[in-house]
């Protein structure tokens, strides 16, 4: 398939989302293009990713790159940060009281990402132009979306 031309599905972002997406959709056999810029190493936020998040990322082969490097996610606290002067009571929930061993993992974006991104440049069904979409329209049957490097 000319990714020039057409693509069944187009991802514009190369985020931890947009990588994802196009993992997901490229493993489920569709032609997939990723349009966004490379991936950026040097992001020093986490990202918190519950079970069920874990289990795609299994599926699509990368969580036992990236488990190492997690911090398990066993105690949520929900706190009312508003200013109001009535505010809900600080919760505390525990992956335990569910039977869980943890909600989820926290992962730092340095690690995530980059092994995101090294899967995608890995897969034969990804096309990915490091390039933002500079516009798009819709039509009564297709998407059509312009790079900026004007492809």
């Amino acid at each position: 398939m000319d990714h020039q031309k057409t693509a069944r599905i187009l991802v514009a972002g190369s985020g931890p989302a947009g990588l994802i997406a196009a993992l997901g959709f490229a493993e489920a056999g569709f032609a997939v293009t990723l349009a966004g810029p490379a991936a950026n190493g040097q992001d020093g936020r986490t990202t918190a990713l519950m079970n069920p998040a874990l289990k795609v990322l299994e599926r699509l082969g990368v969580l036992a790159e990236l488990k190492p490097k997690a911090a398990p996610l066993k105690v949520m606290r929900i706190v009312d940060a508003t200013r109001r002067l009535v505010r809900s009571p600080t919760v505390t929930f525990r992956a335990t009281e569910i039977g869980e061993e943890q909600f989820g993992l926290n992962l730092p974006n340095n690690v995530l990402v980059p092994a995101l991104a090294r899967a995608v440049a890995a897969h034969a069904g990804i096309e990915w132009r490091k390039s933002m979409v500079e516009s798009w329209r819709l039509d009564a049957a297709h998407a059509h979306a312009v790079l900026a490097d004007g492809s």
